[in-house]
């Protein structure tokens, strides 16, 4: 059956009023004919779909209806569009890897995501080899069983070892797994803190945090920062006036600002954090993706340090797993709070991340994706380069400071009108307003070089406006 006469059958069965009490929309229907038509093999990957007018006279409708159809078909992660060529089946890679990134936009035309930060899914390991190598043993079954919240001893071992590339001296008995860095800080906060406790972030912080600290009631006081991250003194200032109880920070390669604390000021963060018994929890999750680390805040405070080593960014998203190195006193506290929310992380994908911290994967991986960083990066550089903005040679975004013309939402919307995604800074603001307007731009979100330079391009041309 050829995929014309598929989508013919499919969508004439799917739409007839009189075989079914409720018809679908016939842009709904052809996405479901492009999904049958790939799990059925009819459709194999990197296959071209017909053209949208093709289909359009086959099935009697607008172009602007297939267009629905497929723009459809890509939202569910089918199918991607490439600018002049046309529209083709993901690879199963691909579809897994690569969802929440290019895709169509709702009239059909291609979208660039330069709104996530996806760690440049194109060069993660080979799952299938490593699945191959894990069935290939005969001591794996026990990865199905139940074990103790805080993980597997083999699995905190590595958890060391990964905390060790991060700059951090940790062993077994501090080490807990979790399921990626957000359950990390989950279970962190909930486990030390109680509702109302005041929790001192950077003034743009992770967006992730404000949700969390509001299911947990947890006050956030705003700290400002300066090119070297959060400053000590206000800091200070802040714990004195505000009884602050924990801190959340990333001091390598912040983000959303690239900030990258030296190593004199995260002295000094720890100093101000043992002065007033302020406990820390250390987020570096792009640390790694520079050329060279700095010992974390927590090594210059190890009593007071909760230091979240994840695997998202270096490895992989989908792995879902991160080493939590905590003080003795809060281990007990942190592996209740794994086990009050998931009872324990899944082995299975631990073991994964073992293997491939083991057998130099994980450092070939890294590798690769810092050289594709550079590049990116020497392309924003170009592009952009008229404009001030903050990067890192190997980063994984940049930080665009816009235009005093430009307020950073609206910059978003009119980027997002011409088919690009960027993240504004309400994202990222804790508190007062900004003195400054930004945009955060991700150099690895897009699916190619090729549809990074055409966004960045779309952003250079908005910028003159």
């Amino acid at each position: 059956m050829t995929i014309l006469h598929h989508l013919l059958t499919t969508v004439r069965n799917a739409t007839d009023a009189e075989a079914h009490a409720s018809a679908k929309p016939r842009y709904l229907a052809i996405a479901d004919a492009v999904e049958s038509a790939i799990r059925t093999g009819i459709l194999l990957p990197d296959a071209p779909l017909p053209t949208q007018r093709e289909v359009a006279e086959l099935l009697g409708v607008t172009v602007g209806t297939v267009t629905r159809g497929y723009a459809e078909a890509a939202r569910r992660g089918l199918v991607r569009g490439e600018t002049g060529r046309g529209t083709f089946v993901l690879s199963q890679r691909m579809t897994f890897a690569q969802i929440g990134r290019d895709s169509l936009s709702a009239d059909g035309n291609p979208r660039v995501d330069l709104g996530l930060n996806t760690p440049f899914h194109s060069l993660d390991p080979d799952l299938g080899a490593a699945l191959a190598t894990l069935a290939a043993r005969r001591d794996i079954q026990h990865l199905l069983y139940y074990h103790q919240p805080r993980g597997l001893l083999r699995h905190r071992e590595t958890g060391v070892r990964w905390a060790a590339l991060h700059g951090y001296e940790a062993t077994p008995d501090n080490v807990l797994v979790c399921s990626g860095a957000q359950h990390g800080m989950t279970v962190t906060l909930g486990a030390l803190f109680s509702p109302g406790d005041r929790i001192a972030v950077e003034s743009l912080t992770y967006p992730l945090i404000k949700p969390l600290a509001k299911r947990l009631r947890l006050q956030l006081v705003p700290i400002p920062m300066d090119e070297q991250g959060m400053l000590p003194d206000a800091l200070a200032a802040a714990s004195a006036q505000e009884a602050v109880r924990g801190l959340y920070i990333m001091p390598g390669c912040q983000n959303p600002t690239l900030a990258h604390m030296p190593e004199y000021r995260r002295h000094e963060i720890a100093t101000v954090c043992r002065r007033h018994g302020i406990r820390i929890i250390e987020d570096d999750m792009y640390a790694l993706t520079l050329d060279s680390v700095l010992p974390p805040i927590s090594a210059h405070a190890p009593e007071l340090g909760h230091f979240i080593a994840s695997t998202s960014k270096a490895l992989t998203g989908g792995l879902r797993t991160a080493f939590v190195c905590v003080p003795p006193e809060s281990v007990r506290r942190v592996e209740a709070a794994i086990e009050a929310s998931i009872w324990m992380s899944a082995s299975l994908m631990t073991e994964i991340a073992t293997l491939w911290i083991e057998d130099g994967t994980a450092a070939r991986v890294l590798s690769a994706k810092r050289t594709e960083a550079a590049a990116r990066n020497r392309m924003a550089q170009d592009i952009l380069g008229e404009w001030q903005f903050f990067s890192r040679p190997t980063g994984y975004f940049i930080w665009l400071r816009l235009p005093k013309r430009w307020r950073s939402v609206e910059f978003a919307e009119a980027a997002s009108e011409r088919g690009v995604s960027v993240a504004h800074m309400e994202h990222f603001a804790v508190g007062y307003a900004q003195p400054e307007q930004g945009v955060r731009i991700s150099l690895c979100g897009a699916q190619d070089r090729e549809s990074l330079h055409g966004g960045l391009t779309v952003l250079a041309d908005l910028l003159k406006l």
